[in-house]
């Protein structure tokens, strides 16, 4: 799929999840993060499309069992190195289970470790919003955050991981280290 090709089959797709037509920009979004896994836009158009299909449903027993089996078989194909088929099969996880923030986290994770860190903080976005409670993913927004040296968002995501446990040790320390960053930036700009 050339560029061309691959920008208005993306269009369809926003055409489609407009329109509210979620089973056709599922479908047309999974075939562009096939294409191309790194496909930023599409990967989010496709999380969007499946949480709106699914509404507030839970996962069955039946769907647990099928995610352990999946992961099984993501992490075989990580340990190969095999980026693209890993996160195919995370995102047939996600299918089944939209608001699956620990499968948001582990596509976050893969994609940091690729060097890809504004994937894996849109994923980890994603992750706080289905979750806002989840303090791992807050963390580890933050941290890459300060790596993106967005200091700002990075105080915000650590700020609200205190709220959910004002003391832990490690966000505390974080949000220290931020403070003498951000110290240490103006003293190096006067």
């Amino acid at each position: 799929m050339n560029e061309q090709e691959l920008k208005e089959f993306y269009n369809n797709g926003l055409l489609a999840f407009e329109k509210q037509n979620y089973d056709y920009a599922i479908d047309i979004f999974s075939q562009i993060i096939s294409a191309r896994y790194d496909h930023l836009e599409a990967r989010r158009y496709l999380h969007l499309s499946l949480q709106k299909k699914a509404g507030g449903s839970k996962p069955s027993l039946a769907g647990s069992v099928n995610k352990l089996f999946l992961l099984i078989q993501a992490n075989a194909m990580l340990k190969k190195d095999n980026i693209s088929g890993c996160l195919e099969i995370l995102e047939k996880i996600m299918a089944a289970n939209p608001n699956d923030s620990e499968i948001l986290k582990k596509i976050a994770d893969i994609f940091y470790k690729k060097g890809m860190t504004m994937h894996a903080i849109n994923n980890l976005e994603e992750a706080k919003t289905v979750n806002p409670k989840d303090i791992d993913a807050l963390k580890k927004l933050g941290e890459l955050y300060v790596k993106k040296e967005d200091y700002h968002n990075a105080k915000s995501a650590y700020e609200s991981a205190l709220k959910i446990d004002p003391n832990d040790t490690e966000v505390l320390k974080s949000l220290k280290n931020l403070d003498a960053l951000g110290t240490m930036k103006r003293e190096f700009r006067s």
